[in-house]
Parts: C-alpha cells; sequence; structure tokens
C-alpha cells in the first residue's frame, strides 16, 4: 500500500526534493569552498614561513661573514703597525669604526634565543680590548711609534678569540633554520588534516543524503522479482517517482509472465515447448547430477498421415484435433513425467522411473489406447494413429539431444514398421543405418578416387574345360572398411544415382581388358559379360553413354556380353528392350542373368532381344533327389534348346551339380567349383596356362 505522509489536520505534507537537494549541494559547496580558502591560506602561510626562515639564515650568514673579513683584514693592518711598517693610521681608525658599526649592526640580526646576540657582543668587546691592549684602539694609535713586533703572537691569538666567537654563530643559525622548517612541517599537517576533515564531511553529506534516496525510494529489487513494489513514505519528487516505478514494475510482471509464457510454453495447445523439453533433459544431463536410481526417456509422439487431416479439415481442423490430442496425451503421463509439443505434429514425452523402459512402454500403451476412440472435429467423427518411437538413457548417452535423436529414430522404425505401433530404440539398426548413410556418402568418391577394382571369374566350356569368357565383378576397396562386395554397394549406389557412373566405368574398364588379353594371349574369342543395372537403361544419358563405349571399335563389342536381370527387364520393358536393341546394333550381346527367379513370362522372353540364359544358382544347387528342381532345370534347358539359346549354368560348387548340368545339355558354367572371381593378374596366369580348368573326375576334351 502506498502511504502518503501528512499533517495532524489530515492534509497532505508536500516536501521538495529539490530545496532538499539544493541545501546538500550547498552545505557541500560551502566545505568545498572553506577547503579551498584553506588550502591557499595553508599554502601562503607554508611558503612564508620557509621564506622567512631562508631570508634570516641568509642575513645571519651575510653578516657573519662580512664581519669575519673585516675583522681579519683589520688584524692583517694591525700587526704591520706593531711591526712599525707604513700604514694609512686615518683609513686604519676608519675601519675600526665600520667594523663597530657591524657589530653594532649585527646584534639587531642576531637573536637572543641561543645566546648568539650574546656572543655578538662578547666578540665585539674581546676585539676593543684586544686593540686597546696593544695601543691600536682609536686615539690611543697616536702614541704608537716603535717597532712592537714581539706583541704581533698575543695580538694575533686576541684576533683568533674574536674569529672563533664569531664562527661559532653558524651553528646557533642552522638551529633556528631547522626550527623554522619544523614549524612549516607542522603547518603543513595541520593544512592536510584540515582538507581531510573538510572533504570527509562533504562525502559525509553526500552518502547521507544518498543513503535517504535509496531507504525512499530505492529499495533492493532481486532480478525477476517483479511482485516488489516501493512503499511511498514522502510527498515530493521521490514518491512521485516511486508511484511511477510501481506502475511500470506491475507492467513489466505482465510483460515477463506472458514472454515466460511464449518462450516455454506452445501457444497452440499450452503444452511445454522443444526448448524447455531440451532445457529440462539437459539440467539431468549436467555434471554432478544426482541420478538417484532412476533414468530418464523419451518418447517420440508423430501422428500418422497428419498431412490428410489437414487437407481435409483445413489448418483449423487440423489445429483443433492437434488440441484434443494434446488433452489426451497429458492424461496418459504419470505424475513425474512431462509432455511437450515439438513442432507440427510432433509431441514428446519425458518419463523419470527405475526402469524407463517399463515405464515408457506404460505409457505408450495408454496413448494407443486413448487414441482408440474418435475425435469430433467441427461435427466430424475422425479416428487418428501415433507412431511411437522411444529410447532410453544408457551410460554411454552423451547429452540430452542424442536421447531425442534415438528416440525420433525409433519412432521413425515404427512408422516403416506399419505405423499405429510403438517401437524401442534398437542400437544396432541405428548403426547399420547410419554406417549405411556414411557408405552412401564415400561411394560419389569412390570412382574418381580409384577405389574400384574388377575381378574376373572364368566362364567355362564344361565339356572341353576351355575359358570361354568371363563375368567382371566390381569390387570397393574402401579406405577404411577394406573389400567390399557388390551387396555392399550395388544397392545404395542405385539408391544415390552413382550406378551409371559407376556401371561406366566398369563396362569401359572390362571391356579394355578383354581386347588386351584377346591381343596378349591365344584367345581371340574371349568375351567378357558386364552386369547393367535397370537404372542404366531408364536413364537416356547412362544410355548414350554405354553406347559410346560400346561403339569404340577397339573393344570389339561383339565380344561383350551385356547381363540383364528378368526383374530388370520386367520394370523397364519397353525402354529397357529399346535399350538393349541399340547395344546390339553395336554388335553386343545381351543375357538375360538369374534365369527362372524373376517375373518374366514366355511372351515377355519371345519379346526380350536374348541371346543368352544364364541359369540362377537355386537350380543348379537344389538336391539331386529333388524331383520338381530336376524337372524345372531340364525344362529351362529344353526351353533354351527350343529358342536356340545358350546357356550359362552360375554357382557350380559341386561335382555332382557338374555332372548333372552336363548329363542334361549345359554346355557353359561358372562357380566356385571351376574358379573363384579372381583380379586381372591371376586371370592372366590362367590365360598363360592355356586357358584351360581342370574338371575333377572328368576328362578334359580336345
Amino acid at each position: 500500500m502506498d502511504i502518503q505522509p501528512s499533517d495532524s489536520d489530515g492534509s497532505v505534507r508536500r516536501r521538495s526534493l529539490r530545496r532538499e537537494w539544493s541545501r546538500a549541494f550547498m552545505i557541500m559547496l560551502v566545505l568545498l569552498l572553506v577547503a579551498a580558502v584553506a588550502a591557499i591560506v595553508g599554502v601562503r602561510g607554508l611558503v612564508d614561513q620557509v621564506r622567512a626562515t631562508a631570508h634570516q639564515l641568509h642575513v645571519q650568514s651575510v653578516t657573519e661573514a662580512t664581519l669575519s673579513g673585516d675583522v681579519v683584514a683589520h688584524e692583517e693592518t694591525g700587526h704591520k703597525l706593531l711591526s712599525d711598517e707604513p700604514v694609512d693610521r686615518v683609513a686604519y681608525v676608519k675601519q675600526q669604526e665600520e667594523i663597530s658599526i657591524l657589530f653594532d649592526n649585527a646584534q639587531a640580526v642576531f637573536p637572543v634565543s641561543n645566546g648568539m646576540r650574546a656572543t655578538v657582543v662578547k666578540a665585539a668587546a674581546l676585539w676593543q680590548s684586544g686593540l686597546t691592549t696593544y695601543g691600536l684602539w682609536n686615539t690611543e694609535l697616536v702614541t704608537l711609534h716603535r717597532n712592537h713586533g714581539a706583541d704581533n703572537p698575543l695580538y694575533g691569538a686576541s684576533s683568533d678569540s674574536v674569529g672563533a666567537l664569531l664562527g661559532s654563530l653558524e651553528g646557533p643559525s642552522l638551529d633556528a633554520m631547522d626550527r623554522g622548517l619544523t614549524r612549516a612541517g607542522t603547518l603543513e599537517r595541520l593544512l592536510i588534516i584540515a582538507l581531510a576533515v573538510l572533504f570527509s564531511m562533504a562525502l559525509a553529506a553526500t552518502l547521507y543524503y544518498r543513503r535517504r534516496m535509496v531507504r525512499d525510494l530505492l529499495r533492493p529489487v532481486q532480478a525477476g522479482e517483479y511482485d516488489h513494489r516501493i512503499p511511498i513514505a514522502r510527498g515530493d519528487e521521490l514518491g512521485e517517482l516511486a508511484g511511477a516505478f510501481n506502475g511500470m514494475a506491475g507492467a513489466l510482471r505482465e510483460s515477463h509472465v506472458a514472454l515466460t509464457f511464449r518462450a516455454t510454453r506452445d501457444s497452440l495447445t499450452g503444452l511445454l515447448n522443444r526448448a524447455s523439453l531440451t532445457e529440462h533433459l539437459c539440467a539431468s544431463f549436467e555434471p554432478g547430477v544426482q541420478r538417484r536410481s532412476l533414468q530418464e526417456g523419451a518418447l517420440f509422439i508423430d501422428v500418422d498421415d497428419f498431412k490428410e487431416v489437414n487437407d481435409s479439415l483445413g489448418h483449423e481442423g487440423g489445429d483443433a484435433l492437434l488440441v484434443q490430442l494434446a488433452i489426451r496425451l497429458n492424461s496418459c503421463i504419470r505424475i513425474p513425467d512431462i509432455v511437450a509439443r515439438l513442432g507440427g505434429d510432433e509431441f514428446a514425452i519425458v518419463v523419470v522411473a527405475p526402469d524407463a523402459t517399463a515405464a515408457a512402454g506404460v505409457v505408450a500403451e495408454r496413448i494407443l489406447a486413448a487414441l482408440c476412440e474418435p475425435f469430433t472435429i467441427g461435427g466430424v467423427s475422425l479416428t487418428v494413429s501415433v507412431s511411437i518411437g522411444a529410447a532410453v538413457r544408457r551410460p554411454e548417452t552423451t547429452d540430452a539431444a542424442e536421447l531425442l535423436r534415438n528416440a525420433d529414430f525409433a519412432m521413425y522404425m515404427a512408422k516403416g514398421g506399419g505405423k499405429n505401433q510403438f517401437q524401442l530404440y534398437d542400437a544396432e539398426v541405428h548403426d547399420s543405418l547410419v554406417g549405411r548413410s556414411t557408405l552412401r556418402g564415400d561411394l560419389a568418391l569412390a570412382v574418381a578416387g580409384g577405389q574400384l577394382r574388377l575381378d574376373y571369374q572364368p566362364i567355362i566350356n564344361l565339356g572341353t574345360g576351355q575359358i570361354i569368357g568371363a563375368e567382371a565383378l566390381v569390387r570397393w576397396e574402401h579406405p577404411t572398411r577394406g573389400l567390399l562386395p557388390p551387396l555392399d554397394f550395388i544397392p545404395l549406389a542405385e539408391e544415390t544415382g552413382d550406378i551409371c557412373s559407376l556401371g561406366i566405368w566398369v563396362l569401359e574398364t572390362a571391356a579394355h581388358q578383354g581386347a588386351l588379353w584377346r591381343n596378349t594371349f591365344d584367345c581371340p574369342e574371349l568375351w567378357i559379360s558386364v552386369n547393367l543395372s535397370p537404372f542404366q537403361l531408364a536413364d537416356p544419358n547412362a544410355v548414350e553413354d554405354l553406347r559410346r563405349v560400346l561403339a569404340d571399335p577397339t573393344i570389339e563389342a561383339k565380344h561383350i556380353v551385356l547381363e540383364v536381370t528378368e526383374t530388370a527387364l520386367a520394370a523397364e520393358i519397353h525402354g529397357g528392350i529399346a535399350a538393349l536393341d541399340s547395344f546390339k546394333s553395336l554388335g553386343a550381346r545381351v543375357a538375360i542373368d538369374d534365369f527362372g527367379t524373376g517375373f518374366s513370362s514366355l511372351s515377355t522372353l519371345q519379346t526380350v532381344p536374348a541371346d543368352i540364359l544364364k541359369i540362377d544358382r537355386a537350380f543348379v544347387s537344389s538336391q539331386l533327389s529333388h524331383a520338381p528342381s530336376l524337372l524345372m532345370l531340364e525344362g529351362i534347358l529344353g526351353l533354351a534348346n527350343k529358342l536356340s539359346l545358350p546357356v550359362v549354368a552360375e554357382g557350380i560348387e559341386e561335382f555332382e551339380q557338374l555332372e548333372r548340368l552336363r548329363a542334361l545339355g549345359c554346355l557353359m558354367g561358372q562357380g566356385f567349383l571351376l574358379s573363384r572371381p579372381v583380379p586381372a593378374t591371376a586371370f592372366e596366369e590362367l590365360l598363360l596356362a592355356g586357358g584351360l580348368v581342370a574338371l575333377t573326375g572328368v576328362p578334359l576334351h580336345s
């Protein structure tokens, strides 16, 4: 409550802050003026004292020096008179008179203190007595006519006594100067003390009035305590200022409350926002925070197909759904848990429990059960589902952001698994996808970085053992992961689009290698088989690049076999066949790879410009006693024979398989029994040895 001071008659007593501060400034001004005057007077007195002392010492020194010098000069003349030497006696007498005057003046110069004046009087009397004794004083000088040289020593001793007395005046003069300087120092200290007192009084007055202002107006207001009010105890300008401050504090409090809500809450649902949730989680990750055997878990919630809600009910309907969903989520959490809206249709819940995994599962089940009941939006009944991902803090979890990322990843796993379900974070799956993502980025540099290589698996004439061809198989020599087989990166290359540049590199490298072998070794009909991706057949630019390579006369396209799978032909039946026709026009041959496992029909086979069929290893590796597999293998070989298509059997790994294929009339094959895929240098050694592969247990035919 504001308090206005009043008189006994009830009228408000009006004081003037201006008058109070004017009085305060006047007092301080007077004190400063007094201090200035005291400083001036004190300094002047100090200077005068020093000057007076120095002047007195100078006068005494000059008087003593002059008197001593004249006495000595007069003594020398007296010695001459005693020795009866010619001397101007008139001048001598005049000099005596001048010295007498100097002694009289010296008595006025030297003070009575310290016996200095008495010393001067004694020296004057002794000087006159000596002159009188030896007849050298004024009127007695006329009687001095003969040689009195014997008196010179006694006269000199008398003169020396006078000089000693005059010399003794220097000590008291210095003592007097010391006393004068001591008085000057005392005056200086008094001046300093006086100035210090005056300035202390001015400082005390300033602090007094400042304390009054602090006491009456500026009460300690702690940062953020916007509820504080200043009790108004004055009727002057300070009271008016206090009232204005109170009004401003009220407005600031309202603004602070509004800004705090905006900074920490979601404006649509009233839930905590992402920043508040992150701050809450980060606090638990700070060093020194006691875990108290509790775990933090995060649930990441995303509404399934929320775009359809916005499209059908509009954004207003979507917002209304989010508000109702927030209410249901709040009803599903436990007391220590918190729920927040991260943005859009994404929500998050933080659970804290001794077993956060179990707690997250309980909350997720509650949510899925609560959403079975339809929502009513603008009179429209609507049932929605959510995908929930959960992650629990582990010892290796470094921060809050990582915990939320893990929960987000688990949510996407739930969506990928069919939506409307709960998925717990799986670190192994996450690491696998992260590794796949990293590999996808590295793949773009594989071709340009020279990290790819080709291995060649011989294709053998099953009757003679002669190497008649080779399938080029790409390998990736990854800088950190080592040698990677095609299945580890070919699907990635098809996803990223790098398959086109990779496929061109494989065709070009393998084609030139085959041409080199045909020219170097005795194998003029050796052909090279290269796999094509359906993405290459679907890309006009990739098709044109393949045609460019095949058009190179040095590689002899007639010795190139392009392998495509049945699935690729089914997906790109029209564009793929057109591309294959263009390749065949350049002399290349086409082989249908993995025949019998795809979705092609006999009519498709009739349409495809195939030159060779490659039987999938699934038919070759079947058990010999399995009659249906034998019949299918026999049927494929019979169909190929009817269509006049050569057949290559893949995956020959056992001698019994080789015997069965030969018995059924299959003339070509490849597999580990015959030869594994080998680098180009090892393949050259096979060619150098005659290009023959031993068929175990079966004699080679020429």
